[in-house]
């Protein structure tokens, strides 16, 4: 079995076209939970008194964009013999994301901020100058709460022998805001969403190897391989 790492599902869909049934997003329905009014708030009355006081005509500024990709599940590893075969072990739950936006201070919905940062890094594709004026559309990377993809679900087959790992991750997206009205007040604060979610196999004996040549999932399948292979494992070396 040549390379350690096997693109089962490579790169999923971004999350400007995800629609109904796709794997790990909502569906694009066009309607918009937490808008930010009194009717559709949760929590306590924190978030429309917040709504209430920011200005409409702010602007963001959008810093310290980073975009990790996050390791969500791993597999127990599985030996498959002389000709390769199915692997049947399931993805098993690491860790979580969820799209959230924190901010300091008074601050319209938290899916305008999302929408600014969605635009910035280019993930969203829209003229409108904030979310309240798009019609006809809706992007999962806007959906405040959303836990990110599921775990994969279809089991792989690889085409050798070998000690075989399954696991799922995704790609997020992670920013430091500034809101500024017209006036000069100012709110800070920090947005994170996700935008592809990633599904790979690697090979315990074998050095991780996304196949692409630019090493873009290579940490994320030496995590796997150092959760269930074991630390001294080839595949969990760099």
């Amino acid at each position: 079995m040549s390379g350690g790492t096997r693109r089962v599902l490579a790169a999923c869909l971004t999350a400007v076209a995800l629609t109904a049934g796709a794997v790990g997003c909502t569906s694009g329905s066009g309607e918009r939970d937490g808008s930010g009014s009194a009717a559709d708030s949760r929590g306590g009355g924190a978030r429309p008194a917040a709504a209430a006081e920011a200005c409409a005509d702010g602007t963001f500024t959008w810093f310290n964009i980073v975009k990790p990709t996050r390791l969500l599940g791993v597999s127990e590893p599985e030996d498959v013999g002389k000709g390769g075969g199915r692997l049947t072990k399931k993805v098993q739950r690491v860790s979580t994301v969820e799209i959230s936006v924190r901010p300091e201070g008074a601050l319209p919905a938290p899916e305008e901020a999302l929408f600014s940062l969605g635009r910035e890094i280019g993930e969203i594709d829209s003229d409108a100058p904030t979310l309240k004026e798009v019609t006809g559309e809706s992007w999962s990377f806007t959906q405040v709460g959303n836990r990110g993809p599921r775990l994969r679900e279809g089991f792989a087959r690889v085409d050798g022998p070998g000690r075989f790992v399954q696991y799922s991750a995704v790609r997020t997206v992670e920013a430091d805001f500034r809101h500024t009205c017209a006036g000069g007040r100012t709110t800070l604060g920090h947005a994170e969403s996700w935008t592809v979610a990633v599904s790979g196999v690697v090979e315990c004996g074998t050095r991780a190897d996304d196949g692409t040549g630019d090493g873009t999932d290579d940490v994320t399948a030496r995590q796997a391989a150092r959760l269930a292979c074991g630390t001294d494992s080839a595949a969990a070396k760099p």
